[in-house]
């Protein structure tokens, strides 16, 4: 009995959760009793992902020398990623590795045991190349590691016009520590890392596709509102609806459209996607400043950028009715 009560709310909870799609299809389906010729559902394209080689490391420790260090935390390290040679390490495993090799190396020159001058000058030049390049691995798991790869691919699971419906939280919180963690790099703070907490971090990705689910509504809206005022835009209604001595019925069933499934609807849910992304796109630019065709689209000064995007479509699209309310002498309801 249990059992079913519980599906019962959760479809009732589905039942009246509005989808983006269906706010903006539904003001569609609407106009079109009036304008006819509807357009399609808008197709969106993914975001092309950067290409990021692999770096290959210039110095390599024997398995000889390796036993010589078997006082230093370096060995085990060392020998852990040997034995896994040959099998796939994961972008983020990797750049662990990385960051844990630079300190322990580190450790390991200090150590007076560490006494073979030739495997000293081996690990000094190791530790330098991986801490030159560490930006580079932090840059390679960006676009390698499902988690964040993900963040540019397109999803239809969009963000409903319910803002109570989904939580922002654990996803900011695991962009704001690979933040931090990319400061670190930035700094050379390595002794300051968290190797740990980059899987962390792209556990709450997994588990919270929120940022992926933004960026695709955002996407979608700024297309809906383009291929809106584009149809309105073609709409002669100074020689149909608002023609001198017609009646203005249709004008006002414009006029009540607009106003209950564009203002009450749509435009709240703008609302809500640009307080989101006002909160994530400096996040997001500072994540991917390295690469100006992804940084443009979340960098909130640029025209370009989602945000702007967003807002200019939006104003775009009611400036047209504002137009239409002058010419056609009608009160906005």
């Amino acid at each position: 009995m249990q059992k079913w009560l519980l599906i019962s709310c959760l479809l009732i909870l589905s039942a009246c959760t509005e989808h983006a799609v269906d706010i903006n299809e539904d003001y569609k389906a609407r106009l079109n009793t009036v304008l006819g010729d509807a357009p399609d559902k808008p197709v969106l394209k993914n975001i092309q992902v950067p290409v990021i080689s692999q770096l290959e490391s210039q110095f390599q420790i024997s398995i000889l020398e390796l036993g010589s260090l078997g006082h230093c935390k370096l060995s085990n390290l060392v020998a852990k990623r040997n034995n896994q040679l040959g099998k796939t390490q994961v972008a983020s495993e990797r750049l662990k590795y990385q960051i844990q090799f630079i300190k322990l190396a580190n450790d390991c020159l200090n150590d007076p045991l560490t006494k073979d001058e030739s495997l000293k000058a081996t690990l000094k030049s190791a530790a330098v190349e991986k801490q030159q390049n560490l930006m580079s691995e932090f840059n390679y798991m960006l676009f390698n590691e499902a988690e964040l790869k993900g963040l540019l691919q397109l999803t239809s699971d969009f963000l409903p016009a319910d803002s109570n419906q989904y939580s922002s939280a654990s996803a900011l919180e695991a962009l704001d520590n690979l933040l931090n963690i990319r400061k670190q790099i930035a700094s050379k703070k390595n002794d300051s890392i968290d190797a740990s907490s980059i899987t962390t971090s792209l556990e709450k990705l997994h588990q919270n596709r929120f940022i992926r689910r933004l960026l695709s509504s955002a996407q979608l809206q700024i297309v809906y509102n383009q291929q809106s005022t584009a149809w309105i835009s073609g709409f002669d209604y100074m020689n149909s609806v608002c023609r001198e001595g017609r009646s203005k019925k249709e004008a006002q069933i414009l006029n009540t459209i607009f106003n209950k499934f564009y203002l009450n609807k749509i435009q709240g849910y703008q609302a809500d996607l640009t307080g989101l992304l006002e909160k994530t796109s400096p996040m997001l630019f500072e994540l991917w400043q390295t690469h100006s065709e992804l940084s443009e689209l979340v960098d909130v000064e640029s025209k370009n950028s989602l945000l702007n995007q967003l807002k200019q479509t939006s104003k775009e699209h009611v400036i047209w009715w504002q137009n239409f309310y002058k010419a056609c002498d009608i009160r906005p309801l």
